[in-house]
């Protein structure tokens, strides 16, 4: 196992924050945990403004960054002269806008109304403000779902029994989705990222797309990867992923987590390291999974433990439920807030004034923060031109 010392280095590493030479400016939509914008930050760029409808958005990150201006309210309520004016800019000075608007533009009305649909409204507003503020680039994250989302959705009874319309293909709510952001104008492409692959110790997809304002007259651009699952190269120009190990050595404050049930913590004895409900002894299945015993599909958040030698499975916000645990390698709890933290890349600086539930939540959705900043290097370097 790597020592405490090493990782207390690997850690410093992640939060270094680099330097350049010309201010450059975010505006922060949809803020969450900060994750996305904590990474531009430590690339060199100034937050100028958050925008949540959460409450304990605003509360955690007023805890960590007092001085940035926070609109606290659902987007549609904020002009987007309001929300530069806060900035202090002025439309077409910013330099990158982020965010990840909740993005579930399907109706069972079709696509025409599907964007009018409220679930769409987040992300119609996010467009709004990309429109009218005219930042150089856009960044947005989404969860890979989207990219099979349906329009219209086909109930499970009558799916392979008729033809589907192309409103209930697979892929049609994204595919609604790229057309309205192309109708900003801006060049755009997505691609999905794991932020394994970008010193995160943790295997996490998120759909980014990027967006680069055409009188740039640059391309988007994504980071290139810096690690791998097995290292790359004779000299090992990538890095393996950095493991659950390397993440959590030398923690002195949980923060907190929440217990498990009795009635489910009961089974973890049986489930080793790596392990799931797998190992639970056949003749206390059924007790264990109850009705999900006889359901289909993997279920291998069910009794989850999670292994030292790897990066962590994807975050989820309710690691003490039975269906999506996320428990400790050795010990019979839930990962702690400070751990969910760890493994997202944030500093142990790092204040969480939220209650441990709301904690979860909240960290639990965040952009890991060393796929945002290789996000913010490239976009600072290829886009904007600017190094540090």
């Amino acid at each position: 196992m790597v020592t405490d010392k090493y990782l207390s280095v690997v850690s410093q590493l992640r939060v270094v924050e680099d330097r350049v030479d010309e201010e450059l400016t975010v505006v922060s939509l949809f803020t969450g945990a900060y994750g996305l914008d904590l990474g531009f930050e430590l690339a060199g760029f100034r937050v100028t403004v958050a925008l949540d409808i959460s409450e304990d958005s605003y509360r955690n990150l007023k805890a960590n960054r007092p001085k940035i201006p926070f609109l606290l309210g659902d987007i549609k309520r904020f002009s987007t002269a309001d929300i530069l004016k806060e900035a202090g800019l002025k439309p077409g000075e910013v330099d990158v806008v982020t965010g990840g608007p909740p993005c579930q533009p399907f109706s069972p009305a079709g696509k025409r109304q599907s964007l009018r649909d409220p679930r769409a409204a987040p992300l119609m507003d996010f467009i709004r403000v990309i429109k009218e503020a005219r930042p150089k680039v856009f960044v947005m994250e989404e969860v890979p779902g989207i990219l099979s989302a349906r329009i219209k959705h086909v109930p499970i009874k009558e799916r392979g029994k008729r033809p589907l319309t192309p409103e209930e293909e697979p892929g049609s709510a994204w595919r609604v989705v790229l057309e309205e952001l192309e109708k900003t104008g801006y060049r755009i492409a997505w691609k999905v990222l794991n932020a394994a692959d970008y010193g995160t110790p943790q295997v996490r997809e998120r759909v980014i797309v990027i967006g680069v304002r055409p009188d740039l007259d640059k391309a988007p651009v994504f980071p290139e990867p810096t690690h791998s699952k097995e290292p790359v190269g004779l000299f090992r120009v990538l890095r393996t992923w950095l493991t659950l190990a390397e993440a959590l050595a030398g923690i002195e404050d949980h923060i907190g987590y929440l217990p498990l049930p009795p009635k489910y913590a009961k089974f973890m004895k049986y489930v080793p390291p790596g392990g799931n409900w797998r190992q639970i002894p056949d003749e206390l299945k059924p007790e264990a999974m109850n009705a999900a015993y006889r359901a289909g599909g993997g279920r291998m958040g069910f009794y989850r433990r999670l292994t030292w030698f790897e990066p962590s499975s994807t975050l989820v916000t309710s690691p003490a439920m039975k269906a999506t645990m996320m428990v400790h390698p050795w010990e019979d709890r839930p990962l702690s807030v400070r751990e969910y933290l760890r493994i997202q890349g944030f500093p142990d600086e790092w204040r969480v004034v939220v209650s441990i539930q709301s904690a979860y939540r909240l960290f639990g959705e965040a952009v890991p923060v060393p796929l945002a900043k290789a996000i913010a290097r490239t976009v600072r370097d290829k886009v904007l031109g600017v190094t540090s």
